[in-house]
């Protein structure tokens, strides 16, 4: 349960509550709170849980928060910092402000900083953070136990030690429980992992994520082209970009961009409305489809109470394919033509199974149905004849058409979440509405 802060408390009172909050809770409180409040919990939080917080906060908050602190309080902040989320703050600045925030901080960390900025976002190192610790593979336990003890920082990643040479070359890694249990005469190079999963720094983020989910490591060295240890990827830093990347696949499914919680309702508003116009018009289509076949419904108003099922089920079918295809295209199993078209031949083959499943029951339900409400003048197993024809061919076409369309929206570099925006959905919607009212008007008329 997130705690609260009473503010009408006086500041020695309200001092000793926020040191017991958590930093999540507390940026949530510095996010919903006034400027004057925002300011007295900045004033009285200390700087090392105050970095916490910011690292918890959307950057527009963490430009609020940086602009309330002296340049004291500032350069200590900033030093915090590990240097991933430093990155990640600075780089959203222009050079002359980046210029000023990197003058803030001691020289090796600047240097640092400035290199991780010349990555690219998709290249994994972009996302490494430098704060680690390397022992040299011809130190005895003993020399790398007294190392770590001496010479880590709070902000530093100790759960894997990484074992290199003179050169920084990556030999291995020593999980550090294993460290402490060894016996001090021990060498490192006896008792290192020689197997290190690892990528190179211009690898891509989407390899990165790869590696931590098939090696099941907490943290994933990053090493130049000449094998040299540059970073670490930690499990938590993959996690966030996992989170994020969803996220911005949800928006877009949704078809809605740039969400902040701090946007205002006007603003969402009118990002959103251009894509329920779309909808709109598009629904008037069907509209228009359904007056085209007024007069099959006029002979035969049974058709209309199976509607329903017809296109929820043609939806249902294709959104499966769909989330299918896109996991797939994220995971880079179809970049091969050959996977491609395997992978669309299976999913077609089981949308084929599923829809003559599914329309076979619709057909014994509908069959029944009628018969015991007696609905119309036509035969019921002629209507439930209809249906299963209709429903077994929408769906097989949806499954089709929740492969294909992510896939090609991929080959041409178009982001595949945004295949399950209204534009599919109300196109599954006209097809499976002119197959089932055609079907039913060779059928009826």
């Amino acid at each position: 349960m997130a705690k609260r802060l009473n503010f009408k408390h006086k500041d020695e009172s309200l001092k000793k509550n926020i040191v017991h909050v958590h930093a999540y809770d507390l940026a949530r409180i510095f996010e919903h709170e006034s400027d004057d409040h925002r300011k007295r919990l900045v004033h009285l939080c200390p700087t090392d849980l105050l970095a916490d917080v910011f690292v918890e906060l959307s950057f527009d908050l963490q430009d609020e928060l940086i602009l309330l602190l002296s340049d004291s309080r500032k350069k200590k902040l900033l030093n915090l910092l590990e240097s991933d989320d430093l990155k990640a703050f600075i780089e959203a600045y222009n050079e002359e402000e980046q210029s000023d925030l990197l003058s803030l901080l001691p020289k090796y960390k600047a240097r640092t900083i400035r290199l991780l900025l010349t990555y690219e976002a998709d290249e994994a190192a972009s996302m490494m953070t430098t704060d680690f610790m390397a022992l040299n593979i011809n130190m005895s336990i003993k020399e790398g136990t007294n190392k770590i003890i001496s010479r880590s920082k709070d902000s530093d990643y100790i759960d894997t030690i990484y074992i290199t040479d003179d050169q920084d070359v990556l030999h291995g890694m020593i999980d550090i429980k294993d460290l402490i249990i060894a016996r001090p005469s021990q060498s490192i190079h006896q008792m290192m992992d020689e197997q290190v999963p690892f990528v190179y720094a211009d690898d891509t983020i989407e390899e990165a994520i790869k590696r931590v989910r098939d090696y099941d490591e907490h943290a994933l060295p990053v090493l130049s082209r000449d094998n040299r240890l540059i970073g670490i990827i930690t499990a938590d830093d993959i996690f966030d970009e996992i989170v994020e990347d969803y996220e911005d696949d949800y928006e877009r499914m949704a078809q809605i961009t740039d969400y902040e919680s701090a946007t205002s309702a006007w603003t969402r508003s009118r990002k959103r409305l251009p894509w329920l116009f779309i909808g709109v018009i598009l629904n008037l289509l069907t509209i228009t489809i359904l007056l085209r076949f007024g007069a099959t419904l006029e002979a035969v108003t049974a058709l209309i109470l199976f509607q329903p099922m017809i296109l929820g089920q043609a939806g249902n079918i294709g959104t499966q394919a769909l989330a299918v295809t896109i996991l797939g295209i994220h995971q880079h199993d179809l970049d091969e033509p050959k996977n491609a078209w395997n992978h669309f031949g299976r999913e077609f083959f089981i949308g084929l199974i599923n829809s003559l499943m599914v329309a076979g029951i619709a057909f014994i339900y509908v069959t029944i149905y009628l018969n015991v409400f007696q609905i119309g003048s036509e035969a019921p197993i002629k209507i439930a004849f209809a249906v299963f024809t209709a429903l077994m061919t929408v769906m097989a076409i949806s499954a089709m058409m929740g492969t294909l369309v992510p896939m090609t929206l991929s080959r041409f570099h178009i982001d595949p979440a945004s295949a399950s925006g209204p534009f599919m959905t109300t196109i599954n919607d006209i097809i499976s509405l002119v197959v089932y009212f055609s079907i039913a008007t060779a059928l009826f008329l």
